[in-house]
């Protein structure tokens, strides 16, 4: 049994791509070196980018309802997380930075209130580890360090970008695996998807298992929509995600007005529910380890 979380928004009660950057600003700072105005400048450059895409695309949102018309948008964007990883890569702002000074600064950022876990995570994860599911982040976060900083726990196993010593940001091993096959960074849902897959394939329990995956982005549609049960974790039941789902045609309930046999029991192939946090997912949400054949 395999449970799959994405980090940024889902584990986190916000985003901490910010909080990675300016981490690696004042290592950056301490050093005598100033990044910040070309930070801005690649922040500025990311979302310019992403807006023309958004906007360029020929199948504007509301003419995309059904699950491929969103999958077709999501992996067209690919080159524009890769144009912003070049302009990262470019600014230098992560170079001469280790992976125990970035594990380090997740490990603050929790400790400090500035990175908040959401309630009842570190209960639910010792609770399901305790029931030997494998737990795995997949993250498009940068660093695996800071991500691993920040959880400080060695039960979970974390997928996502690293930071080179030299400051370039590179995919994780799963997603390069050939000796000639181009590198691949993880960017957005289609090669959380792949990555999910590469996983399952790797489980020792052989198949008939059910896999739970939990997002809160619209990166992790793909990787919803795939698992055996998919939660959306989400402040109020209006999010960008939640109202993707619907518009392209899936039922999303919050949690606590579904039975738990029919949410996650894996009765219901590719049934998506929606939790606030992981109290909620513990209070309604039924783990099994096989399908129910009946």
């Amino acid at each position: 049994m395999s449970i799959f979380l994405d980090f940024d928004g889902t584990i986190t009660v916000n985003d901490t791509i910010g909080e990675l950057a300016a981490a690696a600003l004042r290592i950056q700072s301490e050093r005598g070196i100033d990044l910040d105005r070309q930070w801005d400048a690649v922040v500025k450059a990311y979302l310019d980018d992403y807006n023309r895409h958004a906007k360029g695309y020929h199948a504007q949102e509301s003419a995309r309802c059904r699950p491929e018309h969103e999958v077709a948008f999501l992996r067209a964007g690919k080159a524009v997380e890769l144009r912003s990883l070049d302009r990262i890569n470019a600014c230098a702002v992560f170079k001469g930075i280790s992976a125990d000074e970035l594990r380090r600064a997740g490990r603050e950022a929790v400790a400090s209130g500035r990175v908040r876990l959401r309630p009842g995570f570190r209960a639910f994860l010792d609770r399901r580890l305790r029931e030997s599911f494998r737990v795995f982040v997949i993250s498009v976060n940068w660093s695996t360090a800071f991500i691993e900083g920040a959880l400080d726990h060695p039960g979970v196993r974390v997928i996502a970008n690293h930071v080179r010593e030299d400051g370039t940001v590179v995919g994780p091993e799963l997603l390069n695996g050939g000796a000639d096959a181009p590198l691949r960074n993880l960017t957005n849902s289609c090669d959380k998807l792949d990555v999910m897959r590469a996983v399952m394939e790797e489980d020792p329990r052989g198949p008939g298992l059910c896999s739970y995956y939990f997002g809160d982005s619209i990166t992790d549609l793909e990787c919803l929509l795939h698992a055996t049960s998919g939660i959306v974790v989400s402040d109020t039941g209006d999010s960008k995600l939640l109202e993707t789902l619907r518009r392209i045609g899936e039922d999303v309930p919050r949690s606590s007005e579904v039975s738990a046999e029919t949410s996650a029991s894996a009765a219901t192939p590719n049934k998506c529910a929606w939790a606030a946090d992981y109290d909620e997912v513990t209070e309604h949400i039924l783990f099994r380890f096989k399908h129910d054949k009946a």
